[in-house]
């Protein structure tokens, strides 16, 4: 269970743990976690932090604290709205590794269902996280895509399912030429186009897309805290490449990132509308793929769905008369 690291809760008033509680069950709520450890996801939001020894008393405690979300958990039931393929903690999606050998040319093989990636050494392997977004993106007929670091090519090449218009980008040499081979064995080189560059580097600065994937390696531990850097710098500038009304699927692991990746949606004027978990990989890097959407366009949309609201309830009074 996740509440095997002990917890040690600051002083956070009632309402609070109350607002949050509400935050990660309801559906519609722009921190809906499905049906992942809601306790812990409460415990995080509301003001805790780890403590080096475990203690039992405390232990017991916190699970009482959060034992109403617990027992939520199978009540809780996100509506099938905007096309998700999967529900909040699983993926349809299976992933088989099969090592080079000679018959293969060097290069590994990656199968994710009964499509089959190449993927020569040196070039980072897709793993469950990037099978995880893949599960929970959304793309809609007609939608232009952008997939920042875009590995093997697997976002993108399953993305022209759907897309006719798509952009995959990466830093590396060798995962651009392993993207280009793999866009090519799937037939796609009319809708994908593979270029090289740091993050927005290789985009003109009026591109647009009414969707970006970002799926690279993230702080996992105290010795990989520079990963930040790149991650702040992609929060800074993604809202000049989305489209009005565009949406971002951005995939990073490990709960306690969760903060981090809120403050930084919060310093760049972007909301986050969803956020899915998977319980099952709590030990692991536990896949966290978030929607965020640009703040300005949220407000937008409430205040139209206000109009319409208020105009709604006018008619009524009219035909009341």
């Amino acid at each position: 269970m996740a509440f095997q690291k002990n917890l040690k809760l600051r002083k956070t008033k009632s309402t609070t743990l109350k607002n949050v509680s509400k935050s990660v069950t309801q559906p519609t709520s722009p921190l809906f976690v499905g049906l992942a450890s809601l306790s812990v996801v409460v415990l995080l939001m509301s003001g805790c932090e780890p403590t080096p020894q475990y203690d039992p008393q405390l232990m017991e405690k916190n699970m009482q604290l959060v034992a109403p979300l617990v027992s939520m958990r199978n009540a809780v039931s996100p509506p099938n709205k905007g096309g998700l393929r999967a529900p909040p903690t699983e993926t349809p999606y299976e992933l088989q590794y099969f090592e080079a050998t000679r018959e293969s040319g060097g290069y590994g093989t990656l199968k994710v269902n009964d499509h089959a990636f190449l993927v020569p050494e040196g070039v980072t392997r897709p793993s469950i996280q990037s099978v995880y977004l893949l599960s929970h993106w959304v793309i809609k007929p007609g939608e232009s895509v952008l997939d920042l670091g875009t590995g093997s090519g697997v976002q993108a090449v399953f993305a022209a399912e759907i897309s006719d218009h798509i952009v995959a980008t990466d830093i590396s040499v060798d995962a651009v030429s392993t993207a280009k081979l793999n866009v090519k064995r799937f037939g796609y080189e009319d809708k994908i186009e593979v270029r090289l560059g740091d993050l927005f580097g290789a985009l003109k600065p009026d591109e647009r897309f009414d969707v970006v994937l970002f799926n690279i390696d993230y702080p996992s531990n105290e010795y990989s805290q520079f990963w930040w850097e790149i991650h702040e710098r992609f929060f800074a500038d993604v809202l000049k490449h989305l489209k009005p009304e565009g949406r971002i699927y951005y995939q990073i692991g490990l709960i306690d990132n969760i903060p981090n990746v809120k403050a930084m949606a919060d310093k760049n004027g972007l909301r986050i509308m969803r956020m899915r978990m998977d319980e099952r990989l709590i030990f692991q890097r536990s896949p966290v793929v978030f929607m965020l959407q640009s703040e300005m366009d949220v407000r937008r949309q409430l205040q139209r769905e206000d109009v319409a609201y208020q105009r709604q309830i006018q008619e009524d009074k009219r035909r009341e008369r």
